[in-house]
């Protein structure tokens, strides 16, 4: 690889990056046509770059070889959602985030050495600053980054999934099994299993921070109750013995990242079933119950975020019909490093 230096992003950069992200964009929606086709256009990519640019929250670099842009990095500080909110209970209190389309290596440079330098460019600021948290997010299929984040220690965490289609799903029964749509006065059937899927999450080997307190019902019960009184936003219930066992919960206006056409697609927020009636066809039926109202509203494509670490939702997702559109890799350092030195 031909000599590079780095430096701070600046706006005589836009072009030149735009450029990068619109061939990036547009080589990832050959593999996923539900990508937004605007960045493929480069007046559009320049626009969401310089609107980064100006984001007083966003730290940027770029790498260059003579007058060549070999690579550029741009991450956004976050400082997380409101503690208050169910949401914000979950999310990292202060982390980096960069987006797939905020972070690209120009064809013939080492992925690799471009990463780790534009990294070390901005990293040491936000360590600096307290943001220990470090996440990127790659399109599936985007071989070169993943590989160069991989060499500085990210690892995959979530994949960002869509079932083309809305089709019935295969070996959908389960027996002694009613499913029905939750009213307002089921809200303490849907907290009760959202303490469930935390539970799960916060256990082996999935470690995720969803904390099941007390005094963290009452925020579900408020989001639940919420949801439960806007219309589209359908959660289903199994029941067996009249016991709820699973649920699978639906939200017309989920967590689509921008570059992601939300045109005729269902985000799908909760599925669980209860670990006693696990493996007995509870979760295909459930999911077959709300692929066929969704094919009532018209919908045509469904899409979820799933843990790498889930050993049970991974695998069943991926059975039924999902994949992987977006990977999530993430980094946490090691909080010692801020006093390590001294001084």
């Amino acid at each position: 690889m031909a000599r590079v230096t780095v430096r701070p992003f600046e706006r005589g950069d836009l072009d030149a990056a735009a450029a990068l992200v619109a061939e990036a964009h547009q080589r990832d929606r050959e593999r996923h046509p539900v990508l937004v086709e605007g960045l493929a256009d480069e007046a559009e990519a320049r626009s969401m770059l310089a609107k980064w640019l100006e984001n007083e929250r966003t730290d940027g670099a770029v790498a260059v070889d003579g007058d060549v842009l070999a690579g550029f990095l741009m991450g956004e500080r976050v400082a997380g959602a409101s503690p208050d909110s169910y949401m914000g209970r979950l999310a990292h209190p202060r982390t980096v985030r960069v987006g797939p389309r905020d972070n690209a290596v120009a064809a013939g440079y080492d992925a690799r050495a471009v990463c780790r330098l534009l990294y070390r460019e901005l990293a040491g600021a936000w360590v600096a600053a307290g943001y220990y948290n470090h996440s990127v997010h790659l399109i599936e299929g985007e071989e070169r980054l993943q590989d160069a984040w991989f060499n500085l220690g990210f690892g995959r965490t979530v994949s960002m999934s869509m079932r083309e289609g809305t089709g019935p799903v295969a070996g959908a029964y389960a027996e002694d099994i009613e499913i029905r749509e939750a009213e307002s006065e089921d809200v303490e059937v849907l907290v009760g299993l959202a303490r469930t899927l935390g539970l799960h999450h916060i256990g082996p080997p999935l470690f995720m921070y969803w904390p099941v307190l007390p005094e963290d019902d009452s925020v579900a019960r408020s989001l639940f109750s919420s949801l439960l009184e806007d219309e589209g936003n359908p959660h289903f219930v199994a029941y067996r013995g009249g016991e709820p066992v699973g649920l699978t919960s639906f939200l017309k206006q989920g967590f689509f990242p921008p570059y992601v056409s939300p045109e005729k697609n269902v985000y799908l927020f909760m599925g669980i079933v209860e670990p006693e009636a696990q493996d007995g066809g509870v979760g295909r039926a459930l999911l077959d119950h709300g692929m066929a109202w969704a094919r009532g509203e018209g919908y045509e494509r469904c899409t979820l975020h799933v843990l790498s670490a889930n050993y049970s939702g991974e695998p069943f997702w991926f059975a039924n019909g999902f994949e992987p559109v977006e990977y999530t890799l993430e980094r946490q350092i090691d909080e010692r490093v801020a006093w390590a030195r001294g001084g």
